[in-house]
């Protein structure tokens, strides 16, 4: 049985610890840097690659403190185009307002980088446990180890939390929208990803990658509801309890004004991707495709548009990542072609023989 990863991003966290000592002191209301203990700093199993993620205890003034730090992506660890990652920390304080979606608690957040090197901010630590996808969570880990009512405890609160996003104001995020980047929802959108295929794979873009961007731009929908979009949606980016119902909402990296489509086109992909795209079978009591879209359209009372074009594009966007994370990584060019991509030429009836996808890490 293969492991969660560790995504450490080569810093001493002893040397953390010191440094983030006094800053702490003032936040923790402790009298002096002395008055501060950092223990069990750790990063956490199979999380991370996007941010430096470290999860650590503070001693002050008679309480233990569990809590999160993360860093911003130093250039040679970007995942993304633009990390924005302060705007991460400002959608957990946004929707931690609007009381509707579970997020963790973000606390502080500093922008100087004389402490840690980068920006960074830190959070109140939850404790649940999460289906990751190293491994994969319909084959190995707790969740195989759950009764099928259980698991549609799960499958149903992950769900209703994806539903309460996309019932969120849109004026409550409106420091998502970019106007240098277009309209919000699909047309921000391609020209975002657009730019993203630049600046990740330069000259290397696949054949099929430019064939899928054809297709994406000809066909888009002609009107689109822009609305908040989680960007990546999946149960493997929510905690739960020992209830099975859902903790919190996390990694939200791509969150954008890109519309709830968007997030229905990447949670059906990675539902996909996580079963029966690696020949393993759906853990029974989780949702079929057709539940999750008749749950969500009863629970937010819009209809599901255009979601075929969603679908294409939410491969086309995460064989990108997943390009990108190969490159970045260096990792050997013998590898495995890329599912993602391959998933949207399937949706398109393209044939795969002799198709240009890329390659990406051998699982």
């Amino acid at each position: 049985m293969s492991e969660a990863p560790v995504f450490a991003k080569g810093r001493d966290l002893d040397a953390a610890a010191e440094a983030l000592r006094p800053w702490l002191a003032v936040r923790l209301g402790a009298g002096t840097a002395l008055d501060v203990r950092l223990a069990n700093l750790v990063y956490p199993l199979g999380a991370g690659v996007s941010n430096e993620t470290i999860l650590f205890d503070a001693h002050a003034e008679g309480r233990v403190h569990e809590l999160v730090l993360r860093v911003a992506p130093a250039p040679e660890h970007q995942m993304f185009l633009d990390p924005r990652f302060r705007l991460q920390y400002e959608m957990l304080t946004a929707l931690r307002r609007l009381g509707t979606v579970r997020v963790p608690e973000a606390l502080w957040y500093e922008e100087d980088p004389a402490l840690l090197g980068r920006p960074f901010y830190v959070m109140r630590r939850m404790r649940g446990r999460v289906p990751v996808s190293m491994p994969v969570y319909n084959e190995t880990g707790w969740l195989t180890g759950a009764t099928s009512g259980e698991r549609r405890t799960l499958w149903e609160g992950a769900v209703r939390q994806l539903a309460a996003i996309h019932r969120a104001p849109t004026e409550d995020v409106a420091f998502l929208h970019d106007p240098g980047e277009g309209a919000p929802g699909d047309e921000q959108q391609l020209v975002y990803w657009r730019r993203f295929a630049d600046w990740a794979l330069e000259d290397e873009i696949p054949d099929t990658v430019r064939e899928l961007f054809a297709w994406v731009t000809a066909t888009r929908p002609a009107t689109s509801t822009p609305g908040l979009s989680w960007g990546d949606a999946r149960i493997g980016n929510m905690m739960f309890g020992d209830d099975y119902e859902v903790i919190g909402v996390m990694d939200w990296e791509q969150a954008s004004l890109a519309g709830p489509m968007a997030d229905l086109g990447w949670w059906l992909l990675f539902d996909d991707i996580h079963s029966v795209e690696q020949g393993i079978a759906r853990l029974d009591g989780l949702g079929t495709r057709q539940e999750t879209l008749d749950l969500w359209r009863e629970l937010t009372g819009r209809p599901v548009e255009h979601l075929h074009w969603h679908e294409v594009f939410a491969g086309l966007k995460a064989g990108l990542l997943a390009l990108h994370t190969r490159r970045s990584m260096k990792l050997p060019a013998a590898g495995r072609p890329n599912p993602f991509i391959e998933r949207s030429c399937r949706l398109l009836g393209w044939p795969a023989a002799g198709r240009d996808t890329g390659t990406v890490e051998a699982s």
